[in-house]
């Protein structure tokens, strides 16, 4: 199963003029690079029982995420963002957990789709 919605990454494309796909590389790019800074902003907030910063970061993630049709990254960033929200810590640890697997599935498949769109550039 993909970790990434095509039809969303579809959706950008047909966005671009005559198959131009420079928009979609630089959102994957930016995703891509800011990333891992908002997941290991997750981690720390776990790690120091600081919520708001888990919330503030998971919100973050959550809409970048959406943006390029990373679904299943989305939607647990939004139950972390609103787990966390409500204070409560074992089930933000438990997300927090399972956010890193579906951020590093989505890292992946947007590594491999920026490979293909700047080989057809």
């Amino acid at each position: 199963m993909s970790s990434i919605d095509m039809g969303v990454v579809q959706e950008l494309l047909d966005l671009c003029d005559d198959g131009d796909t420079s928009l979609v590389q630089e959102l994957i790019g930016i995703f891509l690079d800011d990333g891992p800074t908002k997941i290991q902003a997750i981690q720390q907030g776990l790690r120091d029982d600081d919520l708001e910063a888990v919330e503030r970061a998971a919100h973050s993630l959550k809409g970048s995420s959406g943006n390029l049709g990373a679904n299943e990254l989305m939607e647990t960033a939004e139950a972390l963002q609103n787990a966390s929200r409500n204070g409560e810590v074992e089930r933000s640890r438990e997300l927090g957990v399972e956010i890193v697997a579906r951020f590093d599935a989505a890292n992946a498949e947007l590594r491999r789709l920026l490979e293909r769109y700047a080989s057809c550039a």
